[in-house]
This record gives structure tokens, sequence and C-alpha cells, in this order.
């Protein structure tokens, strides 16, 4: 971690300002005359917390005493050889000294800062100080967005044989609690108590804070447990020497390396005394730090060139002091009340492995002393004797993965094996994969670097997925061996016990998990089946959705080749009324050919029920208006014709469980659109690709497939505004307000177009199909009948099942009418139907995570592939019957949310869509899921968009979970 040149200068002044009392000090040290090296008050209550008395202590400082008379003095109230160490009567330690150090070096984590696309803009050290809350320095976590992008690793130690340990990471729940102060250098923030992979923090303890004086005195030897430079864990023990107190800083000397930012710094008894900020730098007689070799230093050389003379901690009761003045909401004030608070004893702490215990040795889980005597190395040697035969037992560490060393367990309690976006890994594996799996996870899972692991398969050179197993290990983000050693981050083995390992980025709910609370993630990913009590929905009372075999004329037509000019027609022809329920509306073309309908004389009403929160401002969508905005130039055109309603959602009590995400809208109560797409710039450009001459493949490339329907039929229109306007009505008073904290994602620009796509191959785009006949239509709705109706469909499918979705992955464990409807598709292809099925690229990781859902299912892959901006939601059967519409094959999507589809009992139709599935198939989508070279991450709304990233709303992303 750089500290901050200001701060170095500030601490050599502060320095520099106390040279006669600090040299004073030392003088009196050297001479033996510790109790006159700081002020007898500070001694009486020193020696106070030790049951000793200053009287005592001047006593065992005159001839002859200390030897058997200070035990009898201090009795049982400390440890043996205490006082006299004190004193500088002798320099022994106490077996328990070790023991206690070992214990509170659990509580040290490494602090990955500021972390972005998987890498930290630096490291720092911090400790518990209460059960939620960690200490460190302001340089380190003061500031709030870094915070929030921060962790915190424990256990990042070498074992005895020198290989790390395992590590458990949790996330900076810096929104919780996040008190920091720049002149005291310190910043206290809350840590989410349990890790990605369901590892609790209470495991590794806190150090209580003692606000009371007596702590330590000038001459007393200081200990600190560290990080430096982002390394392992470091024990710095009795190395630094108390010289100076100040108001606020304490000065302790130290011919060793400085101390690593955030530090605790310990006395004998290890308790805290103070919070290590900075070393002290040599300068010359200009006044210019000085390197290890005696040059001047520059900054270029790093800290680690810098030589040191001196260390510097604030004062633990003065940072408690300024804590206290610190206004705190209740929340905020019991969190800082945990940290007074007695940690419980090592064998209370959630099976965590005792610090007392010996470290894991090498071999079988023994190590063999043959002189009976065991040695710790932390950094320094220390070897203590104990009986027997000198063998000690111990918890056996892994080998590196790949060698032919025996992979046991690390810890041995049990670990959940992690996974992605939480699902659970290796249904369909053999005993023997499942037993490695836990393995991977105990050994590779608690790697600060690693978000999950779980059983996958091989994706090969052109990344598609293979018949071959492997584990999978999700990282935050893939980097190359160069840029790890760059980190400090180790690299992952290429196998673990004979299965290969495959590195994958995070999932989209990963990347949710990573930078929002747990509880944001909950409330995002909440599975509505499970929440269907608290969903308020309920039909128009006395409406049915019955199917029609009438005359109607049908114009169907897909985006972006014909979907504007037909919209922009059926707007345009609007005479009375127009009704609309949306989910994402910005486009401004839209929006002002929508208020020109509106005002036309005659015009009575236009009705817009929609679902607050947009996508706007990147990409194909950087002119597209907020919903807000949408509504505001409605409202001011139209007055009191125009009324709109926000839709709330679930899920407490809300209307519909995840999104309102319906296409539909009613003309004069004869004809309805409905659609799979949004009325966004991205779904309907403004452009007629058909007209231009030649015909432009970038709209292909850059805007979404969708397939719309514009139907005229008055019953059927007149069915849809029924339930439109009963969703008007019970949600009229529903704030604008959207309740969901989630970031937006930044996707590299060439994601939308993997490399591996041919860009220059066929392409066609396609007339309307326009036809005024008898036509046979199944209207549906959910949370209505949708999954019932398109279940039954699924199951008629006798030759051909073509499906083109932006959703289609493997159910959850509880998305039961999902996995109806998906087994359904594979009893077919199992049956013999030639199944083809065509789902959206959005992120590597989650296509990836998608594919072994289904290949782990029993789907043939050779029947799937991937297509860029995919946004259909259509079935094809036998090209005899197609269904169309804003379903995604999500379990909310096929059951609890608001969308609406038809199901078209129609050759003719069919074909024309199935003329469009087929192109796709050729020439659009792939056996790819493309290569993640650029950091996929997650940013706040006012973060500035980088040149080759396009930001997406959680509006696009969630839709497609």
């Amino acid at each position: 971690m750089n500290i901050p040149n200001p701060q170095i200068q500030a601490v050599l002044q502060r320095y520099n300002q106390r040279t006669k009392e600090r040299e004073h000090n030392e003088r009196l040290i050297k001479e033996g005359r510790v109790l006159e090296a700081d002020s007898p008050e500070r001694w009486a209550a020193f020696l106070d917390r030790r049951g000793v008395s200053l009287s005592d202590a001047e006593s065992l400082r005159s001839p002859g005493g200390a030897g058997p008379r200070s035990r009898a003095i201090i009795g049982v109230q400390d440890e043996p050889f205490a006082l006299e160490r004190v004193l500088g009567a002798s320099d022994l330690m106490g077996v328990a000294f070790l023991e206690r150090g070992l214990q509170v070096a659990r509580s040290i984590g490494r602090i990955w800062m500021g972390v972005s696309g998987g890498r930290p803009i630096g490291f720092g050290t911090g400790f518990m100080v209460s059960p939620r809350l960690l200490l460190t320095n302001h340089h380190v976590l003061g500031d709030l967005a870094v915070a929030r992008s921060s962790l915190v690793e424990f256990d990042f130690q070498l074992g005895f044989d020198g290989n790390p340990f395992p590590t458990t990471s949790f996330t900076i729940a810096a929104d919780e609690f996040h008190m920091a102060n720049a002149p005291l250098d310190y910043a206290m923030v809350a840590v989410q108590p349990t890790s990605a992979n369901g590892a609790g923090l209470r495991r590794f303890g806190w150090n209580p804070l003692i606000e009371q004086q007596g702590k330590a005195v000038i001459s007393q030897w200081l200990n600190i447990i560290q990080h430096p430079n982002g390394e392992p864990k470091q024990l710095c023990l009795r190395e630094n020497q108390l010289v100076d107190v100040l108001d606020d800083f304490i000065h302790y000397k130290t011919d060793t390396a400085p101390g690593s930012s955030g530090s605790p710094v310990y006395n004998d008894r290890w308790e805290v005394v103070g919070l290590h900020h900075s070393g002290v730098p040599a300068t010359n007689a200009a006044g210019q730090m000085l390197a290890t070799d005696g040059s001047i230093w520059r900054r270029d050389m790093g800290e680690q060139r810098i030589k040191w003379v001196a260390n510097e901690g604030a004062r633990v009761s003065k940072i408690l002091a300024h804590l206290r003045s610190q206004p705190m909401n209740p929340s905020q004030r019991r969190l800082f009340d945990e940290v007074f608070s007695t940690p419980p004893a090592i064998a209370e702490r959630e099976q965590a492995p005792s610090a007392a215990a010996l470290p894991p040795a090498v071999g079988g889980g023994k190590l063999v002393c043959s002189d009976g005597v065991a040695t710790w190395n932390i950094p320094l040697s220390i070897s203590v004797r104990i009986g027997g035969d000198g063998t000690v037992t111990a918890a056996p560490i892994a080998q590196p993965s790949g060698g032919s060393a025996d992979l046991s367990l690390t810890r041995p309690e049990p670990v959940p094996p992690a996974t992605a976006g939480g699902s659970v890994a290796g249904g369909g594996a053999s005993e023997d994969e499942r037993a490695i799996l836990e393995a991977a996870a105990r050994e590779l899972g608690q790697r600060a670097d690693v978000v999950g692991v779980r059983l996958g398969y091989v994706f090969n050179e052109n990344q598609w997925i293979t018949d071959q197993r492997a584990l999978v290990v999700t990282v935050r983000q893939k980097r190359a061996p160069a840029e790890l050693r760059e980190a400090g981050i180790g690299p992952l083995p290429q196998t673990f016990k004979g299965l290969p390992i495959q590195v994958s980025n995070p999932t989209l709910v990963d990347l949710v998990r990573q930078v929002r609370d747990p509880r944001v993630a909950e409330a995002a990913f909440a599975d509505g089946q499970a929440l269907l009590e608290e969903i308020t929905y309920f039909g128009p009372p006395g409406a049915s959705l019955p199917e029609v075999n009438e005359k109607m004329r049908v114009l169907a037509q897909v985006s972006p080749d014909a979907g504007w000019p037909v919209l922009r027609d059926f707007l345009g022809s609007t005479k009375r009324s127009l009704v609309v329920g949306m989910y994402d509306f910005g486009a401004p073309h839209i929006a002002d050919a929508v208020e020109a309908a509106g005002g036309k004389r005659g015009f009575r009403k236009l009705i817009l029920v929609m679902q607050k929160g947009e996508s706007v401002g990147e990409g194909t969508k950087a002119d597209d208006l907020k919903d807000t905005e949408v509504v505001k130039q409605l409202s001011k055109a139209l007055g009191n014709k125009f009324k709109n309603a926000w839709v709330k959602k679930g899920p407490v009590s809300g209307w519909i469980a995840s999104s309102y995400h319906i296409k539909v809208a009613v003309r004069d109560q004869e004809a309805f659109w409905l659609s799979s797409g949004n009325w966004q710039s991205s779904n309907q450009p403004n452009a007629e690709p058909l007209a231009e001459k030649p015909l432009r493949r970038v709209w292909l490339d850059k805007h979404n497939r969708d397939w719309h329907a514009v139907v005229e039929h008055p019953g059927l229109a007149k069915t849809f505004e029924q339930y439109l306007e009963h969703d008007f009505t019970n949600n009229g008073g529903t704030d604008a307000h959207e309740a969901l904290d989630l970031p937006d994602l930044l996707l590299p620009e060439a994601l939308l177009v993997p490399e591996t796509l041919e860009r220059t191959g066929e392409f066609e785009y396609f007339p309307p199909f326009d036809e005024d006949r008898v036509f046979k239509v199944q209207p549906l709705l959910t949370p209505d009948n949708y999954h019932a109706h398109t279940l039954a469909l699924v199951k008629s499918a006798q030759d051909e099942l073509l499906i083109q979705n932006q959703t289609f992955k493997a159910p959850g464990p509880s998305h039961d009418k999902l996995r109806e409807l998906i087994d359904a598709v594979l009893e077919r292809q199992r049956a013999g139907v030639k199944v083809r099925i065509i789902f959206r690229l959005l992120m590597p990781a989650d296509a990836r995570a998608a594919l072994e859902g289904l290949k782990e299912r029993g789907f043939d892959m050779d029947s799937i592939k991937i297509q860029p901006n995919c946004h259909t939601k259509g079935i094809i059967v036998d090209r005899s019957t197609v269904l169309l519409g804003s379903q995604n094959w999500s379990n909310d999507g096929v059951s609890v949310n608001r969308d609406a589809s038809l199901i078209f009992f129609d050759k003719p139709l069919a074909k024309y869509f199935a003329k469009i599935f087929e192109h796709d198939w050729e020439n659009l989508a792939q056996k790819s899921i493309g290569r993640q070279r650029q950091a996929v991450e997650f940013v706040g709304p006012d973060q500035a968009t980088p040149d080759g990233m396009v930001r997406f709303n959680w509006k696009d992303y969630l839709e497609m979970l």
C-alpha cells in the first residue's frame, strides 16, 4: 500500500519535533532506568493492570530485587518473568505468549482494496475488533467508494511445509458501517458475516479494544502481525520498542522492516495498543528521504526501498474517543458497542481449528521429530520440547494439485462446495467426482481470488463445451500469468486429482453478490415462485383467455428488419385510445409517435402501465429517455387524456414477482401490437433496413432480434385491454421509486459480437407477413395461463421443435414450472424429435454455466447455439404452430411475472418464422461462448463508461436470470 506522501511528511515532522524527548527516553532505557522513561501516572496505570504497585516495581529494580521475590509479588496474576521482562531484568517468555499470538493472528487479514475486474488497487492489513467490524488505516479504506469494492482475506499465510493455507474472503459492507478519520489515519468498517462459500466470520475471532490507559509504557517491546507489501502473514515479535508517547500517536523503533499499513500493534499480553500507519524515513541534511543504499529515494523505487528508522501508530484510546464522538444510527451504534465485547473461546468459534494446535505438517498427518522437538517458523524459529516419542499428530495439509502427493482436506469442518450463481453443483456427478469437488472446494474455494468451485466440463479451443469433465474455478477476473505475478496471486493448478481445472470469470449473479450487500442480492434474485404467497396479483373479475378461431388480419414482422416501420404505422393509425403495458419505454422516436397520435382530434385516452427503472445512455440507447422523462413528455402534451401507473413488484406485496415484462399496446379496442421487444432503440431502432441500398449488416450486429405481431381483431384487443386496465387500476397509487439497488454492468463491446462469429457471412432482412383471413389463436398471459398451454405445445412436437429465446437454462431446485418445460423439451429430443435451441450470449461465464447445466441434464450440445442480441421468445412446432411473445424461459418468466404471448396454429405463419430461425441459426448463432479478455465490471450510475465498454442497466440483465 502506498502511504500518501503528505502523511509521511507529517509523521517525519512529528518525529523530528520530538527528537529531544525521544533521545532522553532512549538514554534512560539504555541505562536501565525504565521507570523514569515514562510518567509516574502512566507507569502506575500500567502496573495496576498487572496487580503490582509502583513501589513494588521500584523495589524490584533495587539490587537483588529481581528473582523469586518478583514472582511472589505478582503471584498468578501474570505469567512468570513478566514483570522482570517489563523492567528489563529478563528476556524469558512463556510458551503461552506464542500460543496466544497464534490465536490473535487469525483475526488479521489482508485487505484487497478497491477490487475492480478482479484486480485490487493495492493491499493493506486490517484486523477484526468485534464480530463484524474491522479496523485499518484511513489511507487503506477511508474512501467509501473504495471500501465498497474491497474485501478482506484471512489465513493468507504459509504452512509449516512452505505451502499456502487455504484462505477465506469476506466482502466489506461499508454501507452498514464506515467511520474514518484522516488525521488519526483510521477506518473502521463492517464486514459481511458470511463468505461466498458459506464460512462464518466469527470463526476468526476479534481483538477487543481497551480504552483505559496502562496497556504499554515507554521501554516496552511491541509486536506487529502484518501483511507487508501484500505478502503472506508475518509476525514481528518483540522487535519494536516503544520510545515515545505523543497525544495521539506512539513511536516505536525497530531494526527490521516497518509494519504494514493497518496492522495491529500489540503489547506482550497481545492487547492492541496502536494502529500502525507509517514508518519514519531516514533523511539527509536537506530533508530528502533516503533509500536503503544511502541514495536519495525516488517514488518509483517503491516503499520497500525506503530506509526506515522508526514506526508510528495511532493510539487506540484516541481512536475510540474519536469514534464515540461520531453520530451513529441505531444499527451502527449496535455494531460499535460490540467492539467492547469479549471474543468467545477458540473452541466456541464455529468449529474453527484451534490456533493453539500445531501447524499442519508434511506427509501423512504427522510431524516426526527424532529428538522430541517441534519447531514453528513464524518467521523466526522457536523450538519447544514436548514429551512422548517425538510424534505429533496434526491436521494434514493438502499438497499442490497436479502432483502425486495425497490431496487431503485442509480444514476439519465441512465446507459446502461453492458454486457459480448459488446453484448446486454436480447433480449428475459420480461419487468420486463429488469427493474431488469437495476437496477442491476446501483447497481452492477459499482463496481470495476464487469466487466458487463447481463440477463442469472442458471447453475446447473454440470455446465450446465438450464431453470431458472438469473442475470449473470461478475467479474474480481471469488474468495472464504475468498479471497474477504482478498482483501477488499464485496461479491455479492445471489439474486436481486427475480432473482438469478450467478457469471462468464470474457470472452476473456472482458479480452482484460481490458488489452488493447479500440482502440486496437476495432481493434481486429471489425465487418468485417461492414468494408466490406475497404476490397480490389476481385477474380481472369475469375475464378469461379463450382460444379464438376467427377472421383477423395478422401483420407479423421481426426487428431490426421491419419492426419500426410497422409499429410507426400502427401508432399513427390510432383514432380514439391507446392502452399500453411496457417493461421499458425510452426510444424518443416512439415517444414522439405516441405523442403525435394522442394529439389527434377525438383522441380520448392514453393509459401507460410500466415498471420503474430504465436502461439508457449507452450504445444503441445513447439518446433514449428515462421512463419518467417519457411520462413527463406525454403528460405535458396530452394533459388529462394521459394516465400512467407504476407497477409494484415483489417480494413483499408486489403485484408481480420480479418484472412487469409485458410488451403490448391496444389501439382503439380494435387492434393490438404484441412483441418480445421493448419500446427502446435497441429493440426498435429508428431505421428501415429493408429500404436501404445496399443492405447493411450493421443493424443485425448492433440491435436486438425481436419478433412482433399486429393483430386486428376487436375481441382479442378488448381482452388484452381488460387485463392492462386491471393492472393500471391496481397499481395507480404505487410510488415510482424502484427499490432495487443494483449497479450498472460494463461489458466489453467485443463481447456483443464475439470474435469467433464470422461477421462477413450471409445475411438477409425479411419483409413482414401480412394476411387477412381466419386464424386460430390462443392468447397467453403470465401469471394466468402461459405455462399449461406452452407445456402442451412443446409436448405436441412430433418432428421438429425450434426454440429461440433470450433465456434458456437448466432449472434451479425450486423451479417447478420451468423444470416441467425444460424436461418436456428434453423428452421430445430423446423421442427423436429434431430439437434446435438458440439462446442469448451476454457474458461468456453465464453462457458457460447455462450450457453445463443443460448438458448435465442430458441435452445434446449439437442442438444448441448462442446468438448475440437474441431478444426473441419464440417456439415453432413442426412448422405448423408458432408461439411468439415476451416470456423468457426463466422460472419467474414462465410463472409469476406479467408477460404476454400468442400461439398461432397456422402453417404459413409458422413457416415464416421458421425461415427466420434458419437464417439466424446459420448466420447469427454460433457454437462458441467467446473469449473474455477484458473485465466485466459493475459501476455506479455516476461513473463514466470507458472506451470499448457498453453499459447495461439492471433491467437489461436481470430479466435474463
